[in-house]
């Protein structure tokens, strides 16, 4: 596998753990939990928060290479790590809280940052990465 083909499958693999943490976020986010947790252990939404915050590293980590500040993709770019900034912001914010309710994550969900940032990743993932094979 060639460095890019790596970088590649990095940055997929990060999408799916954000897609994946986002989905539950929605979920979460319909519960209407006022008690983050209600068993003994860690929660359900910090670890998929932890894992999206992540997630985030490993974009982070590969966007230069994915995204140059050059030419086409520079204005993208600027806008993409910028978003992935504010993104991991968020997410600092939510897991520094020492309970996380429904209501803070289906505020999160609706912020426009948050869904210019999804927006921003599958953008990447459908015209800017190879395509996916087929699963």
């Amino acid at each position: 596998m060639s460095t890019n083909e790596q970088v590649a499958a990095n940055f997929r693999e990060a999408i799916d753990t954000i897609e994946e943490a986002y989905e539950f976020m929605l979920a979460f986010a319909a519960q209407g939990k006022q008690v983050e947790q209600e068993t003994e252990g860690a929660s359900q939404i910090r670890g998929f928060l932890e894992r999206f915050r992540k997630a985030l590293n490993t974009v982070s980590a590969h966007t230069e290479e994915l995204l140059p500040m050059a030419g086409a993709t520079a204005a993208f770019s600027k806008h993409f790590i910028r978003d992935t900034d504010i993104m991991k912001s968020v997410l600092d914010i939510l897991t520094a809280q020492t309970n996380i309710t429904s209501d803070m994550i289906d505020n999160t969900n609706g912020m426009i940052t948050v869904r210019s940032f999804l927006t921003d990743v599958f953008f990447i993932d459908q015209v800017l990465l190879p395509v996916r094979a087929a699963e």
